[in-house]
């Protein structure tokens, strides 16, 4: 999963399905993407961190 949060976001995560999912025709390149442009980053944390993941994973945090 890949929460976007900030000014943008929108626009980030639509980028980011082309690049990873692209036309959709290839079910092996899936990835789960949210965009969050005004909400604040405590709530889309939560939202990650409640996502079901494999045992032992983290939620990481990328700063651009």
């Amino acid at each position: 999963m890949l929460a976007i949060v900030g000014p943008g976001a929108n626009d980030l995560e639509e980028r980011v399905d082309w690049i990873v999912v692209g036309d959709g025709s290839d079910p092996k390149r899936f990835l789960c993407t949210t965009s969050h442009p005004d909400e604040p980053l405590d709530d889309v944390l939560n939202l990650a961190k409640a996502w079901e993941a494999d045992p032992g994973d983290n939620v990481e945090q990328v700063f651009l």
